[in-house]
């Protein structure tokens, strides 16, 4: 009778398992519905740029900017009419960055979002005094803010005031600034992007110290604020790239000249395509090869005295673009391998210029030799490691570059005469 009763109440003890997932699911399904953190893009202010400066005043550490774009007047620019400027600036001092932020609440209707952040901006007198590394703590710390963001310093100038620039070629400042660098390293090559992630790798093992490139304003500054800037041909003030800044523990130590800077750029493998100008190999003129790929590869031994000794092997792919030589024949191979040598040897000279600057005059290894050394040589890294700021000022290099010229172009000859 029992075993009956049990059975029957089998089907009943089914139905009411469903039941329970049922109700189960709906909770999950109503926790679900919407998003914990949700933020309406109408109570955000979207922050694409930061600028750090020195207080002026002394009192506090440092003089934060933010550039926020403002969506109302983009909509009707795009729309084709004149909503006013795309971006505003709010500017805040504090003792540190997060400080600063908090209190620019005082002075907007919105909430600063920093997802959409696409670059970091320091002053040159804040890069000097305070450095950079305390800076971007918070960007590392937070996981709202996004850590390719792009870090620049200024040249000649307070990032206040190159925030607060208007710009003609992108109606959008920050967008201008972060596409110059991607133009530049495809173009020429004398700056590269550096990244906050690229920043918070220094810290690790190989001492290798912080590059960034500058940034100055041509012409007139104080012109540069008004909406008028971009209404003139040319602009009266225009954002300009500088070359490649050093750092030491953080701290600004001086700008590369343009030939070091690109060779920089040669020893961090950053090369993306440039153009190298040669005299002509038996009379007047020039003639430029553009350079298709570059790459770096460094093997590290070992001196007599246990010393670590850096090899550098560079190679370059390339084709002449311009000949302004009277009569020469690039389809002659005899010709085409003195050019692929003239080309070898003007590579190699900017990269030797860089070494010296770093080793002699400044003794700061932004080259990354620790590193290799510590990759490579780990028995002599932990050797060195200690005294890394005396030994590298006196170790010894090699520097080797092999040019291969792919291409003339359709003619043979030059047509100068």
């Amino acid at each position: 009778m029992s075993g009956i009763k049990s059975r029957m109440r089998l089907p009943e003890i089914k139905k009411m398992g469903r039941k329970a997932i049922f109700l189960w699911a709906v909770c999950m399904l109503m926790l679900l519905s919407g998003c914990w953190d949700l933020r309406y893009l109408d109570k955000l202010g979207v922050v694409l740029a930061m600028g750090v400066d020195d207080d002026p005043s002394g009192k506090q550490k440092l003089r934060l900017t933010v550039q926020v774009v403002l969506p109302q007047n983009v909509a009707a620019e795009s729309k084709g009419g004149t909503g006013g400027t795309p971006v505003t600036t709010f500017t805040e001092t504090g003792d540190t960055i997060f400080e600063a932020i908090r209190k620019m609440s005082a002075k907007t209707s919105r909430r600063l979002f920093f997802s959409h952040t696409q670059m970091l901006i320091i002053g040159e007198k804040m890069a000097r005094k305070g450095g950079i590394i305390p800076l971007v703590d918070l960007i590392e710390r937070n996981p709202d803010i996004r850590t390719d963001i792009s870090v620049v310093v200024t040249r000649g100038v307070r990032a206040e005031r190159l925030l607060q620039m208007t710009t003609q070629m992108e109606s959008i400042p920050v967008n201008q600034f972060h596409e110059m660098i991607d133009v530049n390293q495809e173009a020429y090559a004398m700056n590269y992007a550096v990244l906050v992630k690229d920043l918070t790798k220094l810290t690790g093992k190989g001492k290798q110290q912080a590059v960034l490139p500058s940034f100055r304003i041509v012409g007139d500054k104080a012109a540069g604020k008004s909406v008028d800037n971009v209404k003139t041909i040319p602009a009266e003030a225009i954002p300009a790239l500088s070359t490649m800044a050093v750092f030491r523990d953080g701290k600004l130590v001086d700008y590369l000249k343009p030939k070091e800077s690109r060779g920089l750029a040669w020893l961090q493998n950053k090369v993306k395509s440039t153009v190298i100008k040669l005299a002509c190999p038996e009379s007047k003129g020039n003639l430029i090869v553009e350079v298709h790929e570059a790459s770096i590869q460094y093997k590290i031994k070992q001196s007599k005295d246990g010393m670590p000794v850096v090899q550098a092997k560079l190679e370059v792919t390339g084709s002449i673009q311009e000949i302004m030589c009277p009569g020469i024949d690039v389809m002659d191979e005899q010709v085409l391998n003195e050019i692929e040598e003239l080309t070898s040897q003007a590579v190699k000279k900017e990269a030797e210029e860089t070494i010296r600057k770093m080793q002699k005059k400044w003794r700061v290894d932004a080259l990354g030799w620790g590193k290799e050394v510590y990759l490579q040589q780990p028995e002599v890294w932990k050797r060195i490691e200690k005294d890394w700021e005396t030994v590298f000022p006196e170790v010894q290099h090699e520097v080797v570059c092999k040019t291969k010229i792919s291409g003339s172009g359709v003619r043979g000859e030059s047509i100068v005469k």
